[in-house]
């Protein structure tokens, strides 16, 4: 580099990635996590159509401070995105969202007639 820092000039694309996620599955209800680490609630979107949920929120801090110029970046703004397919036992009129620690947490009840049940036998 002869002593001289080079800049890199690249096209700036927004990258698209899906987020890491856990799910489970409890008696009444099925739990997404989702990690979207830098995305703000308020730029989180959650979509639902006929049977697809899909989650997806913009990452757009660049880690340059104001006043400084950048020579190198590897970290660029991304956008999360991801698409679940739900099953007929999931009560679509009651999903629930929360943000905490840069984890997305959707709880999708279950309906009446998925929850499990004892039979007499008589």
């Amino acid at each position: 580099m002869n002593g001289q820092m080079t800049m890199e000039k690249r096209e700036e694309r927004l990258r698209v990635v899906s987020p890491l996620t856990n799910i489970i599955e409890k008696e009444n209800e099925v739990v997404i996590e989702a990690e979207m680490v830098g995305v703000d609630r308020n730029e989180i979107e959650i979509e639902l159509n006929e049977n697809e949920l899909t989650i997806a929120g913009k990452q757009n801090r660049n880690g340059i401070p104001e006043g400084f110029t950048s020579l190198y970046r590897e970290r660029r703004a991304f956008e999360y995105r991801r698409a679940f397919e739900l099953s007929a036992m999931i009560d679509k009129e009651n999903i629930n969202a929360g943000h905490e620690n840069g984890v997305l947490k959707l709880t999708l009840p279950k309906t009446k007639k998925a929850e499990p049940r004892k039979i007499a036998v008589n």
